[in-house]
């Protein structure tokens, strides 16, 4: 019988480390503020978690990560549509939508169920990260506004899931 509880305890924990990743190193000083889940005709399409520095309330001013663990397998040229779209609501510039078109294929690659991209904005640049390897930095703090407004502007689309990530202070 011990045998089946202990076998039961290490499955429990490798499901949790399974849905629980650590951001990268270079983000060690944020902390959760919120967190909630985007779903899609009753279909979930992914868990995201804003963290702040020290979990304090979100501030564009101040360096900030968004993680999106995806719930199903989606391709990159998929995630990169859907965001330009978002985007082009708060004014996306045409004369920027291929080269960021290009920028946004380059870090955010096809996923699969249970991986997670990361998105950090320092205020200068926005680096991103798929199951915790680095994938591109950009050096365009107008790329990283627009691409953020998507869950973080008052007129998201998602405004529950954004009341979830600002945990309220929003």
């Amino acid at each position: 019988m011990s045998r089946w509880v202990a076998t039961g305890a290490l499955l429990a924990g490798l499901m949790v480390t399974e849905v629980v990743m650590a951001l990268p190193a270079e983000l060690a000083n944020l902390r959760p503020l919120g967190q909630g889940n985007l779903r899609w005709f009753g279909f979930k399409l992914y868990d995201a978690t804003l963290y702040t520095q020290q979990g304090q309330a979100f501030d564009w001013a101040r360096p900030f990560a968004l993680s999106l663990r995806y719930a199903r397998d989606i391709p990159s040229a998929k995630i990169v549509d859907i965001s330009l779209e978002e985007m082009q609501r708060y004014g996306l510039p045409e004369n920027r939508r291929t080269s960021w078109r290009d920028t946004l294929a380059a870090a955010i690659p096809d996923v699969q169920q249970g991986d997670e991209i990361v998105g950090a904005f320092d205020g200068n640049s926005l680096r991103f990260w798929h199951n915790g390897r680095h994938t591109r930095t950009v050096d365009d703090p107008l790329l990283a506004r627009m691409f953020f407004r998507i869950w973080l502007d008052p007129a998201s689309r998602a405004p529950a899931l954004r009341e979830q990530l600002l945990n309220g202070r929003g």
